[in-house]
């Protein structure tokens, strides 16, 4: 079951709740009984396999170069 942070519109309050995908919860502030609401959070993101690096996308100078310099 994942972990979700919830945090007061009013107050700013955080709270964090383990429960289900499909689960619901209507979460009142212990500071100020306002609602609270489900906070989205950074994800972090693995890019794994060929095509996510940064020098497949770039055009090779060097072999730019040595194919000129063997033609002279």
């Amino acid at each position: 079951m994942p972990l979700y942070r919830y945090v007061c519109k009013k107050c700013g309050n955080e709270k964090v709740e383990l429960h289900s995908f499909k689960e619901q919860l209507n979460l009142e502030c212990e500071i100020c009984g306002s609602q609270m609401e489900k906070a989205i959070g950074r994800v972090g993101i693995v890019f794994k396999g060929s095509g996510f690096y940064i020098t497949d996308s770039k055009k090779s100078t060097s072999s730019n170069n040595s194919s000129s310099n063997d033609s002279k």
